[in-house]
């Protein structure tokens, strides 16, 4: 199998890209479908959103204006599936015989990260020729054949609790994974409004689930 790794910087006309640094927040997806209708193409795809419960109301709201978004359905503060129309040129992603083997990952820095696997590598090539032709300005990491031995697949991911998740991201919102690290569990628990010893079990058991799963994505080959 081949698979091409690149990332995009977003501009101004991206519909979710443009969005993300705006409400620093970051958006995983998956391609679900596509088709194309009086000239003019669309896609579905499935979509799980990190960040402030604040900011990611504020993106929703803000999206939900754009008339490029047909329809949006939130199964709950995180996951939803979206329907917009693309770009024309943004077909190349959607061919079908390309395989997500990740989700695409649209940063809070502004970037589309993608990686994707073909069974031939002129499929891939196409991509990356396409990211300097169209005006990208996309950055090609690697394309390279290599075994798949895992993919990632939202549904697969760990469950977590609503205060376990708001743990965690309380925990990365504040710079505690740093080095240095920017805040300590008391400041956290604090801020949670909960007591040091029951912020620090739902941290513990987040991390317990998430760590795991992480690690076997990251160090697959």
């Amino acid at each position: 199998m081949w698979t091409i790794k690149i990332i995009i910087p977003a501009t101004e006309k991206m519909l979710i890209g443009s969005r993300t640094k705006k409400y620093n927040i970051d958006v995983m997806g998956f391609p679900l479908s596509s088709f194309s209708k009086n000239e003019k193409f669309y896609t579905t795809v499935s979509v799980y959103l990190v960040g402030e419960d604040s900011a990611k109301k504020a993106f929703l709201q803000d999206l939900k204006k754009d008339k490029r978004s047909i329809k949006i359905e939130m199964m709950n503060d995180n996951f939803g599936l979206w329907l917009t129309e693309q770009y024309p040129e943004n077909k190349i992603f959607y061919d079908p015989l390309l395989i997500y083997i990740k989700p695409i990952i649209i940063s809070k820095n502004g970037e589309y990260i993608f990686e994707i696997a073909s069974w031939d590598r002129e499929h891939l090539s196409k991509i990356a020729k396409a990211i300097k032709k169209e005006g990208y300005e996309g950055k090609l990491i690697s394309i390279k054949q290599q075994k798949i031995n895992e993919l990632m697949i939202t549904s697969v991911a760990p469950k977590l609790t609503v205060k376990q998740k708001r743990a965690l991201e309380l925990a990365i919102e504040n710079g505690y994974y740093d080095y240095p690290r920017g805040i300590d569990v008391i400041q956290l628990a604090k801020r949670m409004g909960l007591a040091y010893s029951t912020y620090q079990f739902h941290l513990r058991k987040a991390e317990k689930k998430i760590i795991p799963f992480v690690y076997r994505i990251s160090h697959s080959k």
